[in-house]
């Protein structure tokens, strides 16, 4: 059994967020995440958790580690992935690439990411999948090839707020 969790970034940790600051509302929406996440590895028995994850700080996947004991891997692509794949390391700037360029790069990177997602699972029969909503969907279906795979988009859940995380402003 495969879950594949989409996020925002910016939820995965209790890091200040520039712009964003660390607002009530912005405490809420990772405490909710967060036990989003505990529920799903509980419930899950997870032997495996990967993440897209390349911040300095600790997730709170790397934290409930601690916690429930599961094996942990970072799969998000380093500078020198994106060198070797040939994306440029500001490929997400807005108005600076186009959207079916963006697009491509991301495949890449999902190719990547899945690579290393199979290469560790091993003998792990429960894994969650932890990444950006922009490779939630590609993620789930490559990885479902002859197994059950469950998609967690925490967007229909009653605590969500997209505000918080996306302002008007932005």
């Amino acid at each position: 059994m495969i879950d594949v969790v989409g996020c925002v970034h910016d939820i995965q940790s209790s890091d200040p967020v520039p712009l964003l600051g660390g607002g009530p509302d912005v405490k809420e929406q990772r405490d909710h995440f967060c036990h989003l996440l505990e529920g799903i590895f509980s419930e899950a028995r997870a032997d495996l958790v990967t993440e897209e994850w390349g911040r300095k700080s600790e997730s709170f996947a790397q934290i409930l580690k601690k916690k429930l004991g599961f094996r942990y891997l970072p799969i998000n692509t380093t500078d020198e992935d994106l060198d070797g794949l040939g994306i440029p390391s500001d490929y997400m700037v807005l108005g600076r690439y186009t959207e079916e360029q963006k697009r491509e790069w991301l495949r890449l990177r999902e190719g990547l990411m899945l690579e290393r997602i199979r290469s560790a699972r091993g003998a792990a029969e429960s894994v969650v999948v932890i990444c950006a909503f922009d490779h939630l969907q590609a993620l789930a279906e490559k990885l479902a090839k002859g197994e059950i795979v469950k998609q967690v988009d925490y967007k229909g859940e009653c605590w969500y707020r997209h505000d918080v995380f996306f302002p008007p402003s932005f």
